[in-house]
């Protein structure tokens, strides 16, 4: 079984939707960085930035299915620097920008975009 401290690590950062730094996660749970690096790739397949990256895409999301349009807005409140970051990490992760994603995935939000003036294809 994984030692308690990486089972606390996943379920702060799972809570935080990635939202966490590694460096104050391994703090927490009395670990240096490298240490949780290492147990974490070892136990679940992806280093802990690598799945904060994961978790805070799904966030994102999740937002965005939610009706969530404002992609700054959105950008902030996942935890990415500003909204070309967050254009930049939904481009690596689903191969395209969050603006072709809408617009594929859900036309009914892109539908209520065009109706109001607003344009996501960032």
């Amino acid at each position: 079984a994984p030692p308690p401290e990486l089972g606390e690590a996943w379920r702060r950062m799972r809570g935080a939707d990635g939202r966490v730094r590694v460096t104050d996660l391994a703090g927490e749970v009395g670990w240096s960085r490298r240490h949780l690096g290492e147990r974490f790739r070892a136990e679940l397949g992806l280093a802990p930035k690598q799945a904060a990256r994961v978790l805070r895409f799904e966030r994102a999301g999740r937002l965005l299915r939610q009706g969530h349009a404002d992609l700054a807005a959105l950008a902030v409140e996942c935890g990415y620097y500003d909204q070309a970051h967050l254009t930049n990490e939904w481009r690596a992760l689903a191969g395209c920008t969050p603006g072709t994603w809408i617009a594929e995935e859900l036309p009914f939000l892109q539908d209520d975009q065009v109706a109001a003036g607003q344009d996501s294809r960032a």
